[in-house]
């Protein structure tokens, strides 16, 4: 089965196509693939590489193995959640369930700057369902995760387009009167702690504790909190490219990578190094002394556009150890838990952090008051007691 997808760029001034991507899909589920910058892009005064990289700004065409497309594409998808949408929404066979398909299905309805055709064929506008209509969605979520499927109960969540990163239900929503683009968070009926609460909680402590976060708003709806992200993909200017950190460092799979790994690529693409391995650092302290576990590099990303270049995002999915894993994803050195906050300093300064000891004092006090924030947000006791081992941290 074989695929031919246009690649289009969002700029300020109108869309450009970026270029072309072959895939051949086997039938064992396999894929082979290569992409070329179209000629136009190249010589227009705006472009910028969409993978520094894997894909340089040049006009040789890049063969790519399995699954068949450049990881930055597949960074175009939303998560497991979205992804089940996509395929009910489009009625997307079984044989067909394969990336390029996801990408045709997602056409422009995505998070940041890239779009997918097939040639000659008309796009259809994105939709975001308006934020008038978060309690439908939230009853539709929670219809759609237990299989209860009838169309017109899902109806308003399969036009409202879904996210990367994370696998828990959530939708795309537009705030008309404040003229706010957010993503929406649902609780799931899988959840046996208040993630939503929690998560809420956490984004503030962070901010508290000088971290760049995109606003958030926890509102509720039928008696169920929902907490809204705005959307940083998006600016007064258009649509912002985005790179995950997993397709920048080639990670797949099962993948062993540490913080040093992000750091090296922000020296090497970022056009403020400086600044971005200093938020990177008070990230990194923070997700240690909170016990945010779930920092896999999906959950870093970098965007560009051609006013800025290429820098880190703000952060986000920030939640303490709910899965009681006890290891971060990502190696602070050569070790996977916490590894106190002396260590924390040396490791700034070995990263060239001028203030490394200020921000982790300004982290560190701004998690001391954690479970004041925690019970500020609405976070049950028994919640809050669940993430005890924070206060340990904080004296380590």
């Amino acid at each position: 089965m074989i695929y031919r997808i246009e690649v289009w760029m969002s700029f300020p001034k109108g869309r450009q196509l970026a270029g072309e991507m072959v895939c051949e899909i086997n039938p064992d589920g396999k894929g082979k693939g290569a992409f070329r910058y179209n000629q136009k892009y190249l010589r227009h005064s705006d472009a910028f590489a969409l993978d520094p990289v894997s894909l340089p700004l040049k006009g040789d065409a890049f063969p790519v193995g399995d699954p068949g497309i450049f990881g930055v594409f597949e960074d175009s998808l939303p998560d497991a959640w979205g992804r089940r949408l996509l395929i009910r929404k489009h009625r997307i066979p079984p044989r067909k369930q394969n990336l390029p398909s996801l990408l045709l299905a997602q056409g422009n309805s995505g998070l940041g700057s890239l779009s997918f055709s097939e040639e000659g064929k008309p796009e259809i506008s994105p939709r975001e369902a308006s934020i008038i209509h978060l309690e439908e969605l939230v009853r539709a979520a929670e219809v759609f995760e237990r299989g209860e499927t009838k169309e017109s109960e899902i109806s308003l969540l399969l036009g409202a387009g879904s996210s990367a990163g994370g696998a828990r239900p959530k939708a795309l929503v537009f705030d008309g009167e404040k003229g706010i683009h957010y993503l929406a968070k649902f609780p799931s009926i899988k959840d046996h702690v208040d993630v939503v609460r929690i998560e809420a909680a956490t984004m503030s402590l962070a901010k508290k504790a000088g971290m760049v976060v995109p606003a958030t708003r926890l509102v509720h709806c039928g008696g169920r909190p929902v907490l809204l992200v705005k959307r940083f993909d998006l600016t007064s200017n258009g649509r912002r490219h985005m790179i995950s950190f997993q397709t920048l460092l080639n990670a797949k799979g099962y993948y062993v990578c540490r913080y040093m790994d992000l750091l090296n690529i922000l020296r090497n693409v970022s056009t403020d190094p400086i600044a971005d391995i200093e938020r990177l650092f008070r990230q990194m302290v923070f997700n240690a002394v909170v016990n945010n576990t779930d920092d896999h590099l999906k959950n870093f990303w970098m965007l560009c556009d051609s006013e800025r270049g290429w820098r880190l995002s703000p952060a986000f999915d920030l939640v303490p150890d709910i899965g009681q894993t006890g290891e971060h994803v990502l190696f602070f050195d050569l070790d996977p838990i916490y590894p106190g906050r002396k260590a924390l300093v040396g490791y700034g300064r070995t990263w060239g952090v001028s203030r490394a000891d200020r921000i982790v004092d300004e982290v560190f006090t701004a998690v001391s008051k954690w479970r004041e924030e925690f019970s500020t947000f609405g976070v049950p006791d028994a919640d809050i007691s669940r993430f005890s081992e924070i206060d340990g941290y904080l004296q380590r």
